[in-house]
This record gives structure tokens, C-alpha cells and sequence, in this order.
């Protein structure tokens, strides 16, 4: 190892640059009481307590074939899961995990001084 090295004299922290997209949504609770439907109102939803429901109606026409898609899905969410809406889908349990904009403040607060 050489004597003759110069150490650096500051180091800077760097992060990824976050995404600052807002998404509406809602956090599902024993209480939660939601029903609603996406804009062209194929997708139908309801959420009761923690009872997730999704009723999703199509018609497509595709090289002349008609295509008709009708599901219902209806799952049990965890209370404090999070869901985003997405239009033309409705809401979503993200893949992601999404934070309120006063949890990103702490967590900036908290790293700031690094």
C-alpha cells in the first residue's frame, strides 16, 4: 500500500431518486364501507370491512370473434393493506409498497442529518 495516498475529504450519501407520482387510494379497515366503478363501468367493486370484492364485465370483438368476460374475485384483505386505484382497472393491491406522503416526510426527516 503506497504512503503517498490522499484521502478523500468529504463523502456524499446519494439515493435513488424516489418516485414522487401521488396515487389515490385507501387503507382497509374493519370499518371500510366502499363501492365503485371504474369510468367505462366494467370493473365493479365493493369493500365491506375487509371483504374485497372485484365484478369485472367485458365485450370485446377481436377478428371477429366475440369475446365476453365476466368474473367476480373476491378476496380477504389483511386490515391496514393498502390499495391504489389504477383508472380502467379500479383498485389494486399494489406490488409495490406504497407509503402516505407524511411517512415519506419522517422517513426523509430521519435520514436528512446522514
Amino acid at each position: 500500500m503506497s504512503k503517498n495516498l490522499k484521502p478523500q475529504e468529504k463523502v456524499e450519501r446519494f439515493m435513488i431518486k424516489p418516485h414522487y407520482g401521488l396515487f389515490m387510494g385507501l387503507t382497509v379497515n374493519k370499518d371500510t364501507d366502499v363501492e365503485d366503478e371504474t369510468e367505462d363501468g366494467k370493473v365493479h367493486q365493493t369493500i365491506k370491512g375487509t371483504t374485497f370484492t372485484t365484478i369485472k364485465k367485458d365485450l370485446i370483438e377481436k377478428d371477429g370473434m366475440k369475446i365476453e368476460e365476466e368474473s367476480k374475485l373476491v378476496v380477504e384483505v389483511p386490515e391496514g393493506t393498502r390499495l391504489i386505484w389504477i383508472d380502467g382497472q379500479g383498485y389494486i393491491v399494489p406490488d409495490f409498497e406504497v407509503k402516505t406522503t407524511k411517512e415519506v416526510i419522517e422517513d426523509m426527516d430521519c435520514i436528512k442529518e446522514l
